[in-house]
């Protein structure tokens, strides 16, 4: 398993991704917008914005996204598990979903992953997803 934070934006997660790739050497290695994801309901304005992308630095990865909800601080920063299993995902999801919020139910997704969004019943907000 690998953990790998998530960092949410209100419309700025590509100037972010920029900033963060130039001052930690690192480089974009996605940029997914809203617009090209298929038969997604998206928000007014987010059609151009970032739905998911990654900046690689050396071995560590930063996740990114820009969100259609107000963030509070301690609210802009996920924690993201890949897993290497169905199981794996599976067993996890059950655990940390128990007396916590899902906000995105685990689901084979069109990126071609099995993901879920939720918070734990501490209130610490995780991605979970396995790449099949």
């Amino acid at each position: 398993m690998k953990m790998i934070p998530y960092l949410s934006f209100e419309g700025q997660a590509e100037e972010a991704m920029n900033f963060y790739a130039d001052a930690l050497n690192g480089e974009i290695s996605q940029l997914g917008r809203y617009s090209e994801a298929p038969g997604m309901n998206v928000p007014e304005g987010f059609a151009d914005k970032v739905l998911h992308g990654r900046v690689q630095i050396k071995d560590t990865l930063l996740y990114f996204s820009d969100v259609d909800r107000n963030l509070n601080k301690g609210d802009q920063v996920s924690l993201t598990l890949e897993f290497a299993s169905e199981e794996e995902i599976d067993a996890a999801f059950a655990k940390l979903s128990a007396g916590g919020t899902v906000h995105v139910p685990l689901e084979k997704t069109f990126w071609g992953a099995k993901y879920s969004k939720l918070v734990d019943k501490f209130g610490m907000q995780w991605d979970l997803n396995y790449q099949y």
